[in-house]
């Protein structure tokens, strides 16, 4: 199934939840992880993993009389395919636009614009 460009925000919180962990892991540990932020109940965050499988966004094992819940997408992965929508969307898919933006819009001190310029001039192959 065609993974959406965009997850509503509490199925990315799921996903947040299950990108902190390397390997498969159970419903319990997932709804701790969640629970920092959300106070759902087992039946709730089990419907929100079962849209994520159908998604293709996690993956789901049996073992024994666990489940098991694993994200098939990576952090990195969906990080960038909402920066690239983002672009596209709101700035003309120019980055250099979205970063202006950013850039004139936040309250930046002197150390976030050296550490940008730093980044900058890696992202052009300097050192």
């Amino acid at each position: 199934m065609k993974q959406p460009q965009h997850l509503p925000e509490a199925e990315l919180d799921v996903m947040l939840a299950l990108w902190q962990f390397d390997a498969p892991v159970r419903t319990a540990r997932i709804l701790e992880a969640v629970g920092r932020h959300r106070s759902w109940t087992l039946p709730t965050l089990k419907v929100l993993l079962g849209r994520l499988e159908e998604k293709g966004f996690v993956k789901v094992t049996r073992q024994g009389r666990f489940t098991l819940y694993q994200a098939l997408v990576s952090e990195t992965d969906y990080r960038r395919r909402e920066t690239r929508t983002l672009a596209g969307r709101f700035f003309g898919n120019s980055m250099k636009n979205m970063i202006a933006a950013l850039v004139q819009d936040a309250e930046l001190t002197g150390q976030d614009i050296a550490e940008l310029e730093e980044l900058l001039h890696k992202g052009k192959g300097g050192e």
